[in-house]
C-alpha cells in the first residue's frame, strides 16, 4: 500500500507501522471518510456473517436421510434429479449436435437413466427440442430415427403439428413421398395436420414434378390453402413451363379471396423472362398495384435482364428510368449488359458515370460484363483500359477479368501484347492465363518462346494440365509436326497428365491429314476413351482421302449404333471428298439422307456439290442447286459456277450470273476478278 514497497524482515512485518508515520505519510489510495471502513473490510465482514447464517441454518434443521457434510443436494449421489434436469440435458445435447446421446436420453438406452425415486413421475419430452431433434436428424437424412423421436412425442401427448411437419418435409426433400403420404395421413387422423403440412407435401410432389398429385391436393385440402400453398404449386408449374396452368391458378387463388403477394408475382416473371416471355412479365407488373403489391429491386432488375439478354435494349431502359424504386448496382448492370450487348457504347459511359453520380458505384460484376462484352467485339483496347480502371474504384482486378483480355489478344494474333500483360498482371496467374498465351504462340509457330512459357510456368509453381499439353500437340498437328506431337503426347504421365479424348482427337486428325489413314485408325481403335463426334470425324477424313468408301460407311454405322449422330462436318467430309473423287452422284445420294438425321445443308456442303457438277461440265446441276440453296450463297459459291461457264465459253451465262451476284451484294473477290478478267477478253474478241 505503499508507495515504495520493500522486501522487509518477518519481524518488521508483523508489527504495525506507528500511528504517527502514518499520520505524515501521503497515501496513492482514496482517503475513506471518518467512521468509514476500506471496502475489503466490508465485504469480509459480509463473507463472515453468511458463514455465522448458514452454520445456524445447518444446526437448527438437518433433513431426513442427510448427516454431517452429506446435507448438501450437491454432494448427495441418491437424490432425484431436479424437475426439468432431463429436458435441459437433451436440449444441450441438440444444441450441441451430439444427436446419438440426444437420441438415447430421449429414447432410451445403456447408461442414459437417472435413478429415481419409487414415487417419482416420468418427464414428458419438451415438444419444441424434439421439434429441433427431428428437423436436425432429417437435415442428416436419418429419417427413421426422426420418425422415432416423432412416435415417443405421440405416445406422451406432446406431438404437434410443427412436429409432423418437420418430418413431412423431411421426407419430402428425400425424395419419400409415399413416408411423406403416410405421416400425413396420420397427422390428419389425429387432427395435427394444418397447411403447412399440405404445403410440406405439395412442395414435394412439384420437386418431383408430380405437378398433377400437387394440382389435386392443393384442390381437396380439408383445410383453406394459403399464399404460400399457391406460391410453391405456381413455381413448380412455371418450371414445367404449364403457362396457362399457372394462369387458371393465380385466377383461382384470387378466386378464393387469397390475395398473391410479392413472392407470387416475382417467381412468375421470373420464369417468363428466362424463358424469353417478356411481354407477358410485363403484363404481370402492370397487376401488382390492383393487389397492393409494389414491384422492388430484384422485380426489376429481373425484368431489365431479360429484356437486355433478348436484345430489346430500349425496353429494358424504359423499365429502368420508370422503376418505383431506387436502383442498385444489380439493375445497373442488367441496363449495362443491353447497352453492351447492343454496341451502344457512349450510353455505357453515361450510365457508368451516372452510377458513379447516385452514389452506386460500379463492382465486380459491372466490370466483368464491360470487359466480356468488349473482348466479344474484339475492342480489346477498350477492355484493357476498363481494367486499368478498376483500381481507381477501389477493385483489384481478378484473374478472370485478365484471363478474358489475354484470351482476345492471343486470338487476334496479338501474342506479344499478351504477353505482356501476362507479365505486368496485379495478381497471380494462373495456368489459364499461361494456356492463352501459349495458344497464341503455338499458332504463331514460335516454338522456342512457347518453350520458354512452359518454363515460366515450373518457375511460378503453375502446373501443367491436359489443356496445355492438348494445345501444343493439336498446333503441331496442324502444322504437320506429327512426330513432335508424338514425342509431347508420350511425356504427359511424367506430369500426372493422362491424354483425353480431345488429345487423341487432334493426334487422329494429324494423321489423317499427312496421309497416314492406317495410323489414324489403328489409334482410333485403340484408344483408353470412348470416342466422341471429333474423333469419328477425324478418322473418316482420313478414311475418305483414301478413298475406302466401305471403311468409311462401316465408321458411320458404328457411330449411328453408339449413339454419336454423324453432324454437319460429317456430312461434309464426305461430300467434299466424294466430289474431289469425281464421284458426284455419290455425293447426292449422301446429301440426300441428310435431313434423316435432322441436319440442314450449310454454305460448304453446297460450295461442295456446285464444285462438283461445274468441274463435271454439269452446268445446269450446278445453276439449279446455286438458285435453290437454302442459305445465302457467298462468292466461293459463285465463283464454282463461273469457272464452268468460263471453261464452257458460256459468256452471256457467265455475264448474267456476275450481274446476279453484284445484285444480291455478294462481294466478289480475287478469283471472281480472274473469271471477270477471262469475260472482258472474250467480249473484246468477240
Amino acid at each position: 500500500m505503499m508507495n515504495s514497497p520493500r522486501m522487509s524482515s518477518p519481524s518488521s512485518s508483523a508489527a504495525p507501522p506507528p500511528a504517527a508515520n502514518a499520520a505524515h505519510r501521503t497515501s496513492p489510495l482514496r482517503l475513506y471518510p471518518k467512521h468509514s471502513k476500506p471496502r475489503h473490510y466490508r465485504l469480509a465482514a459480509a463473507v463472515a456473517a453468511s458463514t455465522r447464517r448458514a452454520g445456524r441454518r445447518s444446526q437448527s434443521w438437518t433433513p431426513p436421510g442427510r448427516r454431517g457434510g452429506a446435507g448438501s443436494i450437491w454432494v448427495n449421489p441418491s437424490a432425484p434429479p431436479r424437475p426439468g434436469a432431463t429436458s435441459r440435458t437433451l436440449r444441450r445435447l441438440v444444441e450441441l449436435d451430439d444427436l446419438d446421446a440426444a437420441l438415447r436420453l430421449l429414447l432410451g438406452g445403456p447408461s442414459t437413466s437417472t435413478p429415481a425415486a419409487s414415487d417419482s413421475v416420468p418427464e414428458p419430452p419438451a415438444v419444441i427440442t424434439c421439434n429441433i431433434l427431428i428437423k436436425k436428424l432429417c437435415s442428416r437424412r436419418r429419417l427413421a430415427d426422426a420418425e422415432r423421436v416423432l412416435e415417443t412425442l405421440k405416445a406422451s401427448g406432446a406431438a404437434d403439428a410443427v412436429s409432423h411437419n418437420t418430418l413431412v418435409a423431411g421426407y419430402c426433400r428425400d425424395g419419400r413421398l409415399s413416408d411423406a403420404e403416410r405421416v400425413l395421413d396420420v397427422a390428419r387422423a389425429s387432427g395435427a395436420a394444418n397447411v403447412v403440412t399440405y404445403t410440406a407435401l405439395i412442395d414435394g410432389y412439384c420437386r418431383s414434378s408430380r405437378l398433377a398429385d400437387a394440382l389435386h391436393l392443393i384442390a381437396s385440402m380439408p383445410v383453406a390453402p394459403d399464399t404460400y400453398t399457391y406460391n410453391t404449386v405456381l413455381k413448380g408449374l412455371c418450371g414445367a413451363k404449364q403457362w396457362e396452368e399457372a394462369k387458371e391458378l393465380m385466377e383461382e387463388m384470387i378466386g378464393n379471396n387469397c390475395h398473391p403477394n410479392e413472392v407470387t408475382f416475382a417467381t412468375q416473371i421470373r420464369a417468363f423472362c428466362q424463358n424469353g416471355l417478356l411481354d407477358r412479365a410485363v403484363e404481370l407488373l402492370e397487376q401488382m398495384p390492383q393487389y397492393g403489391c409494389t414491384p422492388d429491386v430484384i422485380i426489376y432488375s429481373t425484368l431489365v435482364n431479360g429484356f437486355s439478354e433478348h436484345g430489346r435494349v430500349d425496353k429494358a431502359l424504359e423499365l429502368f428510368n420508370t422503376m418505383l424504386c431506387k436502383p442498385n448496382t444489380v439493375c445497373y448492370n442488367a441496363a449495362l449488359k443491353g447497352l453492351c450487348i447492343a454496341g451502344r457504347w457512349e450510353e455505357v459511359g453515361e450510365l457508368i458515370a451516372e452510377m458513379v453520380r447516385k452514389d452506386c458505384p460500379p463492382n465486380d460484376a459491372t466490370f466483368s460484363t464491360l470487359i466480356n462484352t468488349l473482348c466479344q467485339n474484339r475492342l480489346v483496347e477498350y477492355a484493357t483500359e476498363v481494367l486499368g480502371k478498376m483500381n481507381k474504384y477501389g477493385y483489384m482486378p481478378d484473374v478472370v477479368s485478365y484471363n478474358t483480355i489475354i484470351s482476345c489478344l492471343s486470338e487476334q494474333g496479338r501474342v506479344d501484347d499478351a504477353l505482356r500483360l501476362l507479365n505486368s498482371m496485379l495478381c497471380k496467374p494462373d495456368t489459364i492465363s499461361f494456356n492463352a498465351v501459349l495458344k497464341g504462340l503455338c499458332r504463331a509457330e514460335r516454338w522456342c518462346d512457347a518453350a520458354e512459357l512452359i518454363a515460366k510456368m515450373f518457375k511460378e509453381d503453375c502446373p501443367l494440365i491436359e489443356m496445355t499439353f492438348n494445345i501444343i500437340i493439336d498446333s503441331l498437328c496442324q502444322n504437320g509436326l506429327v512426330n513432335n506431337a508424338i514425342e509431347v503426347f508420350e511425356l504427359m504421365p511424367n506430369y500426372r497428365c493422362t491424354p483425353d479424348i480431345v488429345t487423341y482427337s487432334s493426334l487422329i486428325n494429324g494423321f489423317s491429314e499427312q496421309g497416314l489413314d492406317e495410323v489414324a485408325f489403328d489409334l482410333f481403335r485403340s484408344m483408353p476413351c470412348k470416342a466422341d463426334i471429333f474423333s469419328y470425324n477425324a478418322v473418316l477424313k482420313g478414311l475418305c482421302t483414301a478413298a475406302r468408301w466401305d471403311d468409311a460407311g462401316e465408321l458411320i454405322a458404328d457411330m449411328v449404333s453408339k449413339d454419336c449422330a454423324p453432324n454437319e462436318v460429317t456430312f461434309n467430309i464426305l461430300i467434299n471428298s466424294l466430289c474431289q473423287k469425281g464421284l458426284i452422284d455419290r455425293a447426292i445420294e449422301v446429301y440426300e439422307q441428310m435431313p434423316k438425321y435432322g441436319i440442314t445443308p450449310d454454305i460448304f456442303t453446297y460450295n461442295a456439290l456446285i464444285n462438283g457438277f461445274s468441274e463435271q461440265g454439269r452446268l445446269d446441276d450446278a445453276l439449279r442447286l446455286l438458285n435453290t440453296m437454302c442459305c445465302q450463297p457467298d462468292a466461293i459459291s459463285y465463283n464454282s459456277v463461273l469457272k464452268g461457264l468460263c471453261r464452257a465459253e458460256q459468256w452471256k451465262d457467265a455475264e448474267k450470273l456476275v450481274s446476279e451476284m453484284l445484285r444480291k451484294n455478294c462481294t466478289p473477290n480475287e478469283v471472281t476478278f480472274k473469271y471477270a478478267n477471262q469475260l472482258f477478253v472474250s467480249n473484246r474478241t468477240g
